[in-house]
């Protein structure tokens, strides 16, 4: 993935196909309607980082593309199991101030217009297992 063409969250147009899922805190996102509202964690934007970097790059068929160590951004490639069809995932990690931190996550299908779910499924996943080692604040 070029990293000149890394999401920026406040200025992102979702596609008009229902094959995306987007976390992230309210008014991060001012061009997109978030379809979560991202937990506030108990930890540092790097710490979680960190945390998170280690869950996705253990799961199969994932590939990291792209890592900003200084703006705490990632993007991630996942491929599908039967047919190998790309998803792109893009990842920034954000201050919440007094050692606390958020996440913004935006999952979408390269292919087709339905995914049946899986971006959002596989987002809340890995979310729920981040929430398993860095307890969230607010859910």
């Amino acid at each position: 993935m070029d990293p000149t063409n890394r999401i920026d969250f406040a200025t992102l147009k979702r596609a008009r196909t229902p094959n995306t899922f987007l976390m992230a805190p309210e008014g991060l996102c001012k061009q997109s309607k978030i379809d979560v509202e991202a937990p506030v964690f108990a930890s540092s934007p790097t710490k979680l980082r960190q945390e998170f970097l280690r869950l996705a790059i253990a799961k199969p068929r994932v590939t990291h593309l792209f890592k900003d160590d200084v703006g705490l951004y990632d993007d991630f490639l996942v491929r599908s199991a039967l047919f190998g069809f790309p998803d792109l995932i893009s990842v920034r990690f954000l201050d919440a101030q007094g050692g606390k931190s958020r996440i913004a996550v935006y999952s979408r299908s390269v292919y087709g217009r339905s995914d049946l779910g899986v971006n959002r499924a596989r987002i809340s996943s890995w979310i729920g297992e981040l929430k398993a080692l860095i307890s969230p604040i607010s859910s």
